[in-house]
C-alpha cells in the first residue's frame, strides 16, 4: 500500500514539474524555406551577415533581401528562430508598401504555421495601429515620432511593428532572445 500511495505521489509530483515549452516558431531551416516558397514573388534570400564582435555567440545571423524594396535580418541559434525582422523605407512606395505586406504575412505563416487568412488579419491589424499610434506621437509632439505597438503570443513569442517617419518595422522575437 505505501509504495502504491509512494507511486502516485511521486506521479503527481511530476506531474506538477514545470517543462519547458517547446516555442511554437518553426526552426530556422523549416522558416527559411517556407519563406522562400511562400513569398516567391519576391524572391528572398538569405545571405551570411558579417558580425564583428568581441563576444562568442553561436547565432547565426543572415541578412534578408528581397526584389521588393524590403529587406531584413534573421537570427537563428543553432535551427532555432530567435528573431526574424523585415524594414522597408518610410515613406513607402505602393509597390513597396505591398511587399512589406506580403513578407510580413509569409514571415507569420512560416514561423508560427498561421493560414494565410490569420496572418493577414493580424498583420493589417499591428500595422494600422502602428500607423495611428505614429499619427498621435505626431501630434502631441513627442521628441521621438514613432508608432509602435506588439502582441505576445503563447508560448514566450512576440510579434512588433514599429514606424517612424523613415521607416518601417516587423520583428518576431522568439521566447529564448
Amino acid at each position: 500500500m505505501r509504495t502504491q500511495a509512494a507511486a502516485i505521489a511521486i506521479g503527481f509530483a511530476l506531474a506538477a514539474t514545470p517543462t519547458a515549452a517547446k516555442s511554437p516558431l518553426s526552426g530556422c531551416d523549416a522558416f527559411t524555406a517556407a519563406l522562400r516558397a511562400d513569398a516567391s514573388e519576391l524572391q528572398v534570400d538569405f545571405t551570411h551577415a558579417i558580425v564583428v564582435s568581441r563576444a562568442r555567440s553561436d547565432e547565426n545571423v543572415f541578412d534578408i533581401t528581397t526584389s521588393g524594396d524590403v529587406d531584413g535580418v534573421l537570427t537563428c541559434r543553432g535551427d532555432t528562430l530567435a528573431r526574424f525582422e523585415a524594414r522597408v523605407v518610410e515613406p513607402a512606395s505602393a509597390r513597396a508598401a505591398t511587399n512589406f505586406e506580403r513578407l510580413e504575412q509569409a514571415a507569420l505563416r512560416a514561423a508560427l504555421g498561421w493560414d494565410a487568412a490569420k496572418a493577414k488579419a493580424k498583420a493589417r491589424a499591428m500595422n494600422a495601429d502602428a500607423k495611428e499610434y505614429l499619427r498621435a506621437s505626431r501630434e502631441r509632439g513627442d521628441v521621438y515620432i514613432s508608432g509602435k505597438t506588439e502582441e505576445h503570443l503563447p508560448g514566450g513569442v512576440s510579434l512588433g511593428v514599429i514606424e517612424t517617419d523613415t521607416d518601417r518595422a516587423f520583428v518576431i522575437v522568439g521566447a529564448d532572445y
